[in-house]
C-alpha cells in the first residue's frame, strides 16, 4: 500500500450502543491518517458514522436481523414451532447472512477504490463471507473482554446449530459462496483468523475457553488488546434505542445535566452516576424474560423492566434526599420505566440517555451493569463501581472489577440488591481517605487500572494494527486460503461474476 490515501476500509456493525461507540474513535483516527471509510450499519446510527467522516451505507434489503424474517420463517421453521424457540438473537444470525449477502456484495463491488479490508463486529455473521468473496482481510473489533465471556457448553451449541432455521441458511451460504460460517465461528462469535482487536487490557482479557468449541474453532486466532476507545471529541451514541429527535425533545439536556453536576461538585457534593446500560430497557428484553441469557445470574424469568425498576427503587431509597449527594440516573428508552415507583428524589437528575464520558470524570462512584464499555470507561477515569450485572459478559466483568478491588459485584441482583446493601456499598466506596494525599482502597485500585488502560494505546494502536494487517496481507506472494472456505460449485444460473473474479449470487437466488 503506497499510502493511506489509497486505503479504503469498510466497517460493518449492528445497531447497538456498546458495539458501535468504540469503532467511532477508530474511524476518526483512520480518517485523520488519510483513509477512506465506508460504514455499513442501520440508518438510526447514520449521523454518528457520518460525524466522524465515514460514508454511510445501509444493510439491504433492510435492517440487520434481530429476529427471523417472515420469508425465513416460511422457508425454514416447521409449522407449530413456538416463536420463543426460534426468535432469540442467536437463531437469526445465519439467516441474516443469507438474506443480506447478495445486496451487500453488490454494494461492496460498486465501491471505489476497492476495499482493502473489512472491519466488523463479531455479531455480524455476513462479514467474513464477504471478505472471503472479495479476498480481502477481515478484522474483528471485539467490544467485550474476550471470547470466554460468551462460552457455552457444546450441547447448547450443538442444539442451536442443528435447528433448521440455523442449519438451513448455513448450508445455503456454503452452496452459494463456498464458505461455512460455523467452521471457525459460532452464533455471536464470528472472530477473525487475521486479527481481532479487543477493547480491554491484557490483565482483563478472557481468551477462548481452554476446552470446547471456542478452543477448537478459534483458539489459535490472534487477539490484540487496544484498551479504551473513547475520545471526548468524537460524537457518541448515548443510547441507540433512543432516537435523536427524542433526545432533542428531552426537558433535561446533556448540557444541563453536566452543568448541574459541575455545580454540585463545586459546592462540595459527591456525584453518583447510575446506569443499567441500553439493552435491558430495549424492546428486546423490556417486557420479555432474559431466558437463557440471564440463567447464570438468577434472571432467567425476570424481564428488563422488572430488574430496572427493582434497582431504581432501591437507589431511590438508598441514595435519595441526601444533601451530600447528587445522583445522575440514566432511565433507558422506555417511557413507562418510572410508573409504579416512588417519586424521583429531589437530589436525582434523570434522563433517558446520559452523557457518560462527560459525567464520569465528575463522579465519585458509578452504579453500573458492567457492560464492557461502561466498565472500561469507568476504570479509564479511575471511578470505583457498584456492579449490578444482568447477563452476557456482565457478571464476569463484575467479578473482574471486584477481584481487582475497584468495586463491589452484586450477582443475582433481584436478591442481592437491597436498600441496605446499596447503602453499605456506597459507604465503602466513599469511605474517607486516610490522608490528604491518599485514596481509600477502592479509589486506589480504580486509579491503578486507569494508568494501565491509558498505557494500552487506544484508537492510535488500533489504527496501527489495522493498517499493518492490511499491509501484511497485500504483501503476501499469493492469496491465503481463508479459514472456513469450502469448495462448493455455484449454480451458474444464479450467479454473476464481478471484476474481482469472485462469484456473487444474484438477488433473486434467495427465493
Amino acid at each position: 500500500m503506497a499510502s493511506n490515501q489509497a486505503c479504503h476500509l469498510v466497517f460493518m456493525n449492528i445497531k447497538a450502543t456498546g458495539h458501535v461507540n468504540p469503532t467511532l474513535s477508530i474511524v476518526a483516527e483512520l480518517k485523520a491518517r488519510g483513509c477512506q471509510i465506508t460504514y455499513f450499519v442501520d440508518e438510526e446510527l447514520r449521523s454518528y458514522v457520518e460525524a466522524v467522516g465515514a460514508s454511510w451505507r445501509p444493510f439491504r434489503p433492510g435492517k440487520h436481523l434481530q429476529e427471523l424474517d417472515e420469508a425465513g420463517i416460511a422457508k425454514y421453521v416447521p409449522e407449530g414451532t413456538s416463536k420463543e424457540r426460534y426468535n432469540p438473537l442467536p437463531h437469526s444470525q445465519a439467516r441474516a447472512a443469507e438474506l443480506l449477502l447478495p445486496a451487500l456484495l453488490e454494494d461492496l463491488a460498486s465501491l471505489e477504490p476497492k476495499p482493502a479490508a473489512i472491519i466488523y463486529d463479531p455479531f455480524v455473521s455476513s462479514a467474513r463471507v464477504a471478505a472471503h468473496v472479495l479476498q480481502v482481510p477481515a478484522i474483528a473489533t471485539l467490544t467485550m473482554p474476550g471470547p470466554a465471556v460468551l462460552d457455552k457448553p457444546k450441547a447448547v451449541q450443538d442444539t442451536w446449530e442443528a435447528e433448521p432455521w440455523v442449519d438451513g441458511p448455513r448450508r445455503a451460504i456454503i452452496e452459494q459462496y463456498g464458505f461455512d460460517i460455523f467452521a471457525q465461528g459460532m452464533p455471536l462469535e464470528f472472530y477473525s483468523p487475521v486479527m481481532n482487536l479487543v477493547t480491554t487490557i491484557d490483565e482483563l482479557f478472557m481468551p477462548p475457553a481452554p476446552t470446547g468449541y471456542q478452543q477448537e474453532r478459534f483458539g489459535s486466532f490472534p487477539f490484540r488488546m487496544v484498551g479504551l476507545l473513547a475520545q471526548a471529541s468524537v460524537k457518541r451514541i448515548a443510547n441507540a434505542n433512543v432516537a435523536e429527535d427524542s433526545k432533542a425533545a428531552e426537558t433535561v439536556t446533556a448540557e444541563s445535566i453536566v452543568a448541574a453536576v459541575q455545580d454540585a461538585v463545586q459546592v462540595g457534593k459527591q456525584v453518583i452516576y447510575a446506569s443499567l446500560g441500553t439493552v435491558a430497557t430495549s424492546d428486546a428484553f423490556y417486557k420479555k424474560p432474559f431466558g437463557h441469557y440471564g440463567e447464570q445470574n438468577g434472571l432467567a424469568d425476570v424481564t428488563g423492566r422488572e430488574i430496572a425498576q427493582h434497582v431504581f427503587r432501591c437507589c431511590f431509597e438508598a441514595f435519595g434526599n441526601r444533601d451530600d449527594l447528587v445522583v445522575a440516573l440514566s432511565l433507558g428508552a422506555q417511557d413507562d420505566i418510572l410508573d409504579g415507583l416512588p417519586p424521583l428524589p429531589a437530589n436525582f437528575i434523570a434522563s433517558r440517555a446520559m452523557p457518560q464520558l462527560q459525567l464520569l470524570p465528575l463522579c465519585s462512584a458509578f452504579l453500573t451493569h458492567a457492560g464492557a464499555n461502561s466498565m472500561h470507561e469507568a476504570l479509564g477515569h479511575g471511578v470505583p463501581m457498584i456492579v449490578v450485572p444482568m447477563f452476557g459478559d456482565q457478571p464476569l466483568n463484575g467479578d473482574s472489577i471486584a477481584k481487582r478491588g475497584a468495586g463491589l459485584n452484586f450477582r443475582s441482583p433481584m436478591q442481592s440488591v437491597t436498600t441496605e446493601s446499596l447503602q453499605g456499598a456506597l459507604n465503602q466506596l466513599l469511605e474517607p481517605s486516610v490522608g490528604p494525599d491518599e485514596c481509600n482502597s477502592f479509589q486506589k485500585a480504580a486509579k491503578a487500572m486507569a494508568k494501565k488502560i491509558a498505557d494500552a494505546g487506544g484508537a492510535q494502536k488500533a489504527a496501527d494494527i489495522i493498517l499493518q494487517s492490511v499491509q501484511t496481507w497485500m504483501g503476501r506472494e499469493s492469496l491465503p486460503v481463508l479459514l472456513g472456505k469450502r469448495e462448493v460449485p455455484c449454480k451458474e444460473s444464479h450467479c454473476k461474476v464481478v471484476a474481482t473474479g469472485a462469484v456473487i449470487p444474484s438477488q433473486d437466488s434467495l427465493a
